[in-house]
């Protein structure tokens, strides 16, 4: 998911980083990428936590990097490896109505369709869902997106640019003695 936030005073910013070299720039920038990445984890693990805890506990934030392009970015995503991860992109975009069945070999989705409508047959075995054991052909009514990582950034876009500026201004103040927030004032 990618998004271009307008932000003011980037211009300003982005010329004074340029200026103080290149390691501090870089620095400025990813500490700046991580702490803008907190209010929307944040508020989309909240927003998960209502549907399932185990989703919510998986949602992480990546690494700041420097892309190929020359921008830096952060990725915040479910982790599918985690306990349940992998319900987040379930729940997130919706399951569309299916069919399930545990078949043999070489009787895929469509040997099963056609076996649903009544112009074919297949082998079906047994199945395990939850704590029942069911077999045939079981039809799956889907569910309803419920999305929480793209209404997350939505929400808190300003909160996230304020701790982006935020954390820029303290790592150049930190590192060089500069105030950028002042000299920015100044410029205003």
């Amino acid at each position: 998911m990618s998004r271009n936030l307008p932000v003011s005073g980037a211009k300003q910013i982005a010329a004074t980083l340029t200026a103080l070299g290149k390691r501090i720039e870089s620095q400025a920038i990813r500490s700046g990428l991580v702490a803008a990445a907190n209010p929307p984890m944040e508020e989309a693990r909240l927003r998960a936590g209502t549907w399932s805890a185990q989703v919510a506990a998986a949602i992480t934030k990546g690494s700041s990097r420097k892309n190929q392009d020359g921008t830096y970015s952060i990725r915040i995503y479910v982790d599918e490896r985690k306990p349940d991860g992998f319900l987040g992109y379930f729940a997130e975009y919706g399951v569309a109505p299916h069919l399930i069945a545990r078949t043999g070999a070489r009787q895929g989705r469509v040997a099963i369709r056609k076996a649903a409508e009544g112009k074919g047959k297949v082998n079906t075995g047994v199945l395990k869902i939850g704590d029942r054991f069911v077999s045939g052909i079981v039809r799956h009514p889907g569910h309803a997106a419920h999305p929480f990582m793209r209404v997350s950034l939505d929400m808190t876009a300003e909160q996230a640019i304020a701790a982006f500026r935020d954390k820029i201004v303290g790592v150049v103040e930190r590192k060089t003695g500069f105030n950028l927030a002042a000299a920015e004032d100044e410029a205003a």
